[in-house]
C-alpha cells in the first residue's frame, strides 16, 4: 500500500479539481469526450470561486511524491428548518452535498475514497451541519451505504437547458 497524506484543498488546486469532477463524469459516461475540455474549463472556474468563498471545501489525498491521487468535497449552504431523523425540528441551517470523489484508476481500491469521505463527514460532525446529502454513483454506492447513507426516493430534478 503506498502511503498518502489528505489535506485540504486551496484555490491553487482547482485545475486539480476541476480535472477530477471532469473524469469522474466522463468515467460514469455521463460525458462525452467532446464535452470534456469545457466541462474542465467551466469546473476551474467554479473552484477558483468556490474554494475562495469557502462554498465548496475539498480535501485532496496526495502520494508521498506529490502527486494528487484522490480528491472530494463539500458544497455548503444554508437551508430551510427541516424535520431531523426523530421527526422533531433540526436545529441546523447548514447542509453540505458531497461531491467530486474521485480516485485516479491507478489508486482505485486502497480505500482512499473511504478515507476522502471520514475526513468530510468528521469536519461536517465539527461543524455542526445535520444534513449531509449526496449522489452516489453505481460503483460508489456500497461505500456510502456502508458510511450510514441511505437512497432517498422522492429526488427528481428538472433540466431546463435544452440541448442546442
Amino acid at each position: 500500500m503506498h502511503l498518502f497524506t489528505i489535506r485540504q484543498a486551496t484555490v491553487a488546486d482547482a485545475p486539480t479539481l476541476a480535472q477530477h469532477r471532469a473524469d469522474m463524469w466522463l468515467a460514469m459516461n455521463d460525458l462525452s469526450p467532446e464535452g470534456y475540455d469545457e466541462m474542465y474549463r467551466q469546473s476551474v472556474s467554479y473552484f477558483e470561486e468556490a474554494v475562495a468563498d469557502a462554498s465548496f471545501v475539498g480535501w485532496l489525498a496526495e502520494a508521498e511524491s506529490g502527486e494528487i491521487i484522490a480528491g472530494g468535497g463539500l458544497l455548503l449552504r444554508r437551508i430551510a428548518p427541516f424535520p431531523g431523523a426523530d421527526k422533531r425540528v433540526c436545529h441546523s441551517e447548514k447542509q453540505a452535498h458531497i461531491l467530486n470523489v474521485y480516485t485516479e484508476p491507478a489508486y482505485r481500491g486502497r480505500g482512499l475514497a473511504n478515507s476522502l469521505m471520514h475526513h468530510m463527514m468528521a469536519w461536517c460532525e465539527a461543524q455542526q451541519i445535520a444534513l449531509v446529502t449526496l449522489n452516489a454513483s453505481t460503483a460508489g454506492k456500497p461505500m456510502y451505504e456502508k458510511l450510514g447513507f441511505e437512497e432517498v426516493r422522492n429526488y427528481m430534478k428538472w433540466n431546463q437547458i435544452s440541448e442546442k
